[in-house]
Formats: structure tokens, C-alpha cells, sequence
């Protein structure tokens, strides 16, 4: 290979080269240190082409540099373990460096584009965030011009002019392209088969999975701090009627009641059941019952595993859209999915809003310095009421509320009570819950979100990290768990609150997110049954609504005129759109026009001229087949050259000429 074409080749392939690995880094699937120097050696090689000087590596350093490659590929395999994902990844970009550094024909630069098409294809199947959007609308562009460049240069045994490759593929090409694109591989990624689940499940307990405060079977004080600080969006809901009143907004998670030196953990002995004892029931089907009910919540929550759904008070009905939803006893409905997200439906009605079941913490598993507190604070009080009132007047005088509690040895509850009097709501509501234990009233832990933002172009409203909070539920007259909140009214998140418009920006970016996680990474099978049913129901709407226009008597709401306006009018619009259309056809330049006669009188002598067939060629074959001609068919491929590859406009002199050339070639052929 010249050493200008191995240029034109290097200069080609090298910006889908150095962009096909960067979405590794973030999903670790290649190590940073071997992406900089894959990037590094890229570079070198991309400025040595731009200065005329390509590099080409001999047959011997190339076959001694992969030995060696080999070599550590099997010391990393088997000592450092990166796993497939990352061995693939670095011989990829091993093999990608090698094959430009050392091409000495047209074909190793083909098998060079593919080994950077399988980069593209590892980055992008490794990429769950909706930021690889953007990743694949620029390897898009930078594909399609890589295809079109290469597809010219299979016309020259030499370099070509810089100019002839900067001018292909023209912008409007490129969006129609792409464009066609979107519209073809759309519906196809709906209507292609799909997995039941896109996502693989391991088969781990949940009681073995990392801590943490969002749905799961135990809850640490240490993490629900870091949990509320994060800005991830837990959930979305949207309320049918539109309100967003406070009990609606207080979504009950799970309820804890065994404490042991800083952690909570649910009744694991709890037995599953269809229906808790204050009325909440799970539903199936396709309709979500709403009788006597005050508000209709449709939630959207991300979902990792097994985990527990938010509801609100008052709940009477649940319908999971799809997943194995299992009601337990203290009213929190835990779900098993292979998605991310869960979609469900939840019915409120008109009753006391109270915690279900009758799990509570047992009063004597109370750290014995909780109990002393406790009796010293509300010593003279046997009111269940006032001992509550008292302990949550007592938190809201000498205690600070605070994301980043001090840490101390020991039980970092106690700590909180006798030392720190500092810490988040789950450290008020943990501390509340045990001291109400104490003094036999019945109480528990319970987490889950309050409040919301309202979005930023609907009513929905978005529960995110922030969100997260933790209150006790307690009995306190009988009539069963009802809320307490002992966290001070500077931790407790606002029940709406609406947001700057940078901050409505963000949140459209999340609402994009969410849309990518549900509708992109999760479709599966599920979806699939779902959109065709839509799409038969919208047929069947259309159907139906002809059948009547049909069946409408004369006059009956349009007369006859009428119609007969509305076809006219009609087709004069389909005759406009068409004549636009029809006059904003592409003007062919006089050189390609006489090119392309060319190639037709060709065929009808020959039989047929494949489209791959370069105009050099077409030449060629006019002066074997037809001698006479030669002359005429060298001067039209030449101007059609120097048109559409060169730039040069076609004058009118050389307009007629080109058309005279062509009438001699048809009457030769």
C-alpha cells in the first residue's frame, strides 16, 4: 500500500477509533491505564498521518509485539482476573492499534473497522446510563462518514486529495442517512423478539446483599444518612385527582422492629399472606378497583432485587403491573422483578390512616440506657398520649439535626441519646420507638419517603433520595398504629416543593433517565404484549369509528355537497404535496447525467454493470468491447471525475460537449 493511502486510510479511521472505547471507563469494562494508552498510541498514530509520515510496523516487530501481548493476556488472565468483559476489552484495543500501525492492504484496513465496530458494540452493551444516547448518535455520524470515505477510496491505488474526502458525505446525506436510520431501526428494536426479563437475576438472599436504606430487609443508622444525600430518583408518582395532600405524600416502606447495636431488621419469622388486617388487598388483572376510594396514585419505582413497595396511608388496593407482589401481615408489599422499574397502581380511601399488623419491638430487647432515659424523661406520666408528646418536645429542644452524625464506639444509639444528641431522622425515630417501648406502648421503626417535587412540565411528582425518611408508628390509643413523627421540623423534607428552572432542566434530564431505564433497557417480552394490545385497541377505536361514519344516514352530519367538498379539497392537497414534491427533485449535474448514460449503454452491451464497478473500469470496458468509443468514454469519465470528486463545476461548453460524446457512445453501442 502507497504510503498516501495508508495515510488517507489512518486519517479515516481514526476518529471512530479514538471514540469507540470511552464509555469502557466508566462502565470498568477496560482499565484506565490500558484505555490512555490505547488513546496515547492512537494519537501518535493520527498525527503522524496528518504530517505525511504514517506509521507501518514490519511484519517482525508486529509478530513479536502480539507474543508478547499473549504472553501477559495469559499472566492476566489467570493471576490479575479481570473478567471476560475487561480481557476482551483490552485485546480489542491491542488488536485495533496493531492493525493500524501496520496496514499493508485495502483489506487490513476492513478488518480494522471491524475490530473497532466490536469496541463500539462492548461499550455500548455495557452501558446502562441514558447518557450512551449521545455516545451512539456521534459513532452514527462518525460511522456513516467512515463508511462513505472508505467507499472512496476503494476507487484509488493511490492517495487521493484531501479535498475529495472532505467532501463526502455531504451534510444532507448524513442527516438523511441517519434520519432513515431511526425510522428503520426503530420499530424494529419494538417488534424484534424479546427476552422475557432483560436483566439476570443472581440468587442471592436479600439478608445477604450490602445495607442499605431503600428497599431492603435491614436498615443501619450509618447508611441512611448517605442514602438521603443522594440526588437519585426513587420514585414518580401521579395522583388522580391531582392533589398532593400530606397523607398522600407519606409513603410507607417497610417496618423494622429488632434493634441490635445499630442495626434494624424486619420480623423474619412474619408469615406471607393476600391481605393485611387493615384492608389493603392485592390485586390483579387489568383494572384497579375504586370503590369508595378518594384518589387513585399511579407510581413508577426503581426496583433493585427484592424490595418493598412505597404506599401510602389509607391504601385499600394494590396492582402490580407485572411482578410476583407478596402482601405481608404489616401492610408493606414486597415484590420480586427482573426489571428496574415497577409500575403500580394503588387505590386510597376515606379510612384513619394507620399502620397495619401487629408486629411490634419487644420491650425487652431495650438497651438498659435507653430504658433509664426514657423513664427519667417522662417519669409522673402513664398517658400513652402525653409520653409521646413528651419525648417529641424533648427532641425538638437539645437535639441537632444533622446528615453527618458523629461517630463513637459502641451503640451508636445510645451515643446519640447521652453524647451526640446529633443525627438524621432515623436516629430520632429509632430513639423515639425503643423509649416508647420502654414504657409498654407498643411502636416500631418505619421508613419510607415523604414529600416530593412537583415535575417540571405535569403534576407528577418525583420522590427522590432527599426524600427518604424514617418515623415510628405507634399505638397509642387502641385504635392502632398511627404516626409519629419525633424528627425536628428542620429534617423533615416539605411535602411539594417546586424548583428553580435550572434545577426543572436537571429534572427533565432525570425525566429522560427514567424514561431510558423503563422504556429502553427494561422492554422485554411484557412490553412488547402490551404495546401490540395498544396498538389493536387504536385500530380497533379507528375501525369502529369508519363503521359509523359509514353508517351515518345522508345529511345526517355531513350532506352530500359536503362531502364531496372534503374529497375535492382532499385530493388538491395530495396534488400539492406531490407538485412540491415533485419540484424539489435534486438537480443531476450534466457530468454525472452523461456518466450515468453512460453506464446504462454499458449494460445493454454487456448484460449488466454492477454498481461496485469504479468509473475507471467502466472506461476500461468501453475500450475492449467497443474500441471506437474509447475516446468518448475516457473524456466522460474524466469530467464526471473531476465533478463529483474533484469539486469543479461543469460549464455549459463542456455541458454540450459531454452530450454530443454520449450520442456517438449510444450509436457505437
Amino acid at each position: 500500500m502507497p504510503p498516501e493511502l495508508r495515510r488517507a486510510y489512518l486519517l479515516v479511521l481514526g476518529p471512530p477509533a479514538l471514540i469507540a472505547p470511552l464509555p469502557l471507563f466508566w462502565t470498568h469494562g477496560a482499565s484506565p491505564l490500558g484505555i490512555a494508552l490505547y488513546e496515547l498510541a492512537l494519537v501518535l498514530l493520527f498525527l503522524r498521518a496528518r504530517a505525511g509520515r504514517p506509521v507501518r510496523l514490519s511484519d517482525a516487530v508486529l509478530n513479536a509485539i502480539g507474543l508478547s501481548y499473549f504472553f501477559w493476556l495469559a499472566v492476566e488472565t489467570a493471576m490479575l482476573r479481570p473478567g471476560l468483559l475487561r480481557s476482551v476489552s483490552h485485546l480489542l484495543l491491542f488488536t485495533a492499534i496493531a492493525k493500524l500501525a501496520s496496514l499493508k492492504r485495502p483489506g487490513e484496513a476492513r478488518t480494522a473497522l471491524l475490530v473497532i465496530f466490536l469496541l463500539v458494540l462492548g461499550s455500548v452493551s455495557s452501558s446502562t446510563h441514558v447518557a450512551s444516547l449521545i455516545y451512539c448518535a456521534v459513532m452514527a455520524v462518525l460511522a456513516f462518514r467512515t463508511l462513505s470515505r472508505l467507499a472512496v477510496l476503494a476507487d484509488f491505488e493511490d492517495g487521493p486529495p484531501i479535498r475529495v474526502l472532505t467532501a463526502v458525505p455531504t451534510a444532507g446525506l448524513s442527516a438523511a442517512a441517519l434520519v432513515g436510520g431511526v425510522l428503520l431501526g426503530g420499530p424494529l428494536f419494538f417488534l424484534l423478539p424479546r427476552l422475557h426479563g432483560p436483566y439476570a437475576l443472581s440468587p442471592i438472599r436479600i439478608e445477604d446483599t450490602p445495607s442499605t436504606a431503600v428497599t431492603t430487609d435491614r436498615v443501619d443508622l450509618d447508611s441512611f444518612g448517605s442514602a438521603k444525600l443522594s440526588d437519585r430518583v426513587i420514585l414518580r408518582l401521579s395522583v388522580d385527582p391531582p392533589v398532593a395532600l400530606p397523607h398522600l405524600l407519606r409513603l410507607r416502606e417497610a417496618v423494622f422492629t429488632r434493634y441490635h447495636n445499630g442495626v434494624w431488621t424486619r420480623n423474619a419469622h412474619a408469615s406471607r399472606r393476600d391481605r393485611g388486617s387493615d384492608g389493603v388487598q392485592v390485586v390483579g388483572g387489568d383494572t384497579l378497583p375504586l370503590e369508595n376510594s378518594t384518589a387513585r396514585l399511579s407510581v413508577d419505582q426503581n426496583l433493585y432485587g427484592s424490595g418493598f413497595l412505597f404506599l401510602p396511608y389509607r391504601a385499600t388496593y394494590v396492582r402490580v403491573e407485572r411482578g410476583r407482589p407478596v402482601l405481608l401481615p404489616d401492610g408493606a408489599v414486597q415484590v420480586t422483578s427482573a426489571r428496574v422499574t415497577v409500575r403500580y397502581e394503588v387505590a386510597v380511601g376515606k379510612k384513619d390512616p394507620r399502620g397495619a399488623g401487629e408486629s411490634a419491638i419487644d420491650p425487652t430487647q431495650v438497651p438498659a440506657e435507653v430504658r433509664d432515659y426514657a423513664a427519667k424523661l417522662t417519669a409522673g406520666l402513664t398517658s400513652p398520649v402525653e409520653i409521646a408528646d413528651r419525648i417529641v418536645r424533648h427532641f425538638q429542644k437539645g437535639f441537632v439535626y444533622t446528615l453527618d452524625p458523629p461517630r463513637g464506639s459502641g451503640d451508636p444509639l445510645i451515643g446519640f441519646l447521652l453524647r451526640s444528641k446529633a443525627g438524621h431522622c432515623e436516629y430520632f425515630a429509632s430513639a423515639a420507638a425503643m423509649m416508647l417501648a420502654s414504657r409498654g406502648i407498643r411502636a416500631r421503626l418505619v421508613t419510607g419517603s415523604y414529600g416530593g417535587e412537583i415535575g417540571a412540565f405535569s403534576d407528577a411528582i418525583v420522590v427522590r433520595g432527599a426524600n427518604l425518611h424514617a418515623w415510628v408508628e405507634a399505638d397509642l390509643d387502641g385504635t392502632g398504629f398511627q404516626v409519629i413523627d419525633p424528627t425536628p421540623p428542620s429534617g423533615i423534607p416539605p411535602a411539594t416543593a417546586r424548583v428553580s428552572w435550572w434545577k426543572r432542566l436537571v429534572t427533565v434530564g432525570r425525566s429522560i433517565e427514567v424514561f431510558y431505564d423503563r422504556r429502553i433497557l427494561g422492554f422485554d417480552a411484557g412490553d412488547q404484549v402490551q404495546l401490540t394490545e395498544a396498538f389493536r385497541d387504536s385500530f380497533g377505536n379507528a375501525a369502529r369509528s369508519i363503521q359509523f361514519w359509514k353508517g351515518t344516514g345522508e345529511g345526517a352530519v355531513f350532506p352530500g355537497g359536503a362531502k364531496a367538498v372534503v374529497v375535492v379539497l382532499g385530493l388538491g392537497a395530495l396534488a400539492l404535496i406531490a407538485f412540491q414534491l415533485i419540484g424539489r427533485r435534486p438537480v443531476i449535474p450534466p457530468a454525472t447525467r452523461a456518466y450515468l448514460a453512460l453506464r446504462r449503454s454499458l449494460a445493454q452491451r454487456l448484460g449488466s454493470v454492477p454498481p461496485a464497478v469504479p468509473p475507471a473500469e467502466v472506461a476500461r470496458l468501453f475500450r475492449v468491447s467497443v474500441p471506437a468509443s474509447a475516446d468518448d468514454a475516457r473524456a466522460v469519465v474524466e469530467a464526471y471525475c473531476e465533478s463529483a470528486f474533484g469539486g469543479r463545476a461543469t460549464d455549459e461548453g463542456v455541458a454540450r460537449e459531454l452530450k454530443e460524446r454520449v450520442k456517438r457512445i449510444r450509436k457505437l453501442a
